[in-house]
């Protein structure tokens, strides 16, 4: 039966079928064109990242959360084999180590600092203009004996005002190789509000006993 001779509908069905031929067919080479070019720029160097604006951070805020610092970090990251505390003077205290978060809003933290075996040590959370504001965190040390003896890292959570400290004892009792991580951040804090940032300092006590 010729085209001429088929009734309306029929006509009708064949143009349809015809045009849903055509358009699969432009698809396919559409898919193909595209799979085509993909490993030909993957040949010439791979897809190449969107840069990252300042602006485009910035409208992601979101509320901060204290997150504990997992023992795997330090467990998984290198010791160093010998650390070094400035010399003290006299019995005052000396600073091992001190960071400062970027607002009232973020965590400080401190990853993986090395501590000297025989010496004593002091975790200090304040607010950095002096208040007292309520502060939460967390604080993990691992270490590893003279005889070869490994502690496994505890996460040990804390939380009270600034002025805040902890005295750190090694865990094992003749440490060769021993670290700190500690995150601390304000309690309950607001958004909207302006406010100091969190300061961790390490001290190292150990001419003051």
């Amino acid at each position: 039966m010729s085209f001429s001779e088929a009734s309306s509908r029929e006509k009708t069905l064949l143009v349809v079928l015809v045009v849903v031929i055509i358009l699969a067919l432009i698809g396919i080479g559409i898919l193909l064109a595209k799979l085509l070019l993909g490993g030909e720029g993957e040949k010439a160097g791979g897809i190449t990242p969107a840069p990252t604006t300042a602006a485009a951070a910035e409208a992601g805020v979101a509320e901060p959360t204290i997150t504990p610092i997992e023992a795997s970090i330090v467990q998984q990251a290198e010791l160093p084999a010998e650390a070094t505390s400035p010399a003290a003077s006299g019995s005052e205290p000396v600073v091992l180590v001190q960071v400062e978060s970027v607002g009232p809003l973020a965590p400080a933290m401190i990853v993986n600092q090395a501590l000297q075996p025989g010496h004593r040590y002091r975790l200090e959370v304040t607010a950095q203009d002096g208040t007292a504001i309520a502060v939460e965190g967390n604080w993990s040390q691992a270490a590893t004996s003279a005889s070869g003896q490994a502690a496994a890292p505890q996460i040990e959570f804390f939380e009270g005002t600034t002025p805040y400290r902890i005295d750190i004892a090694p865990p094992v009792a003749d440490p060769k190789i021993w670290g700190i991580s500690v995150s601390a951040g304000f309690k309950g804090a607001d958004l909207l509000a302006e406010g100091p940032a969190v300061v961790i300092t390490i001290w190292d006590v150990t001419a003051g006993e």
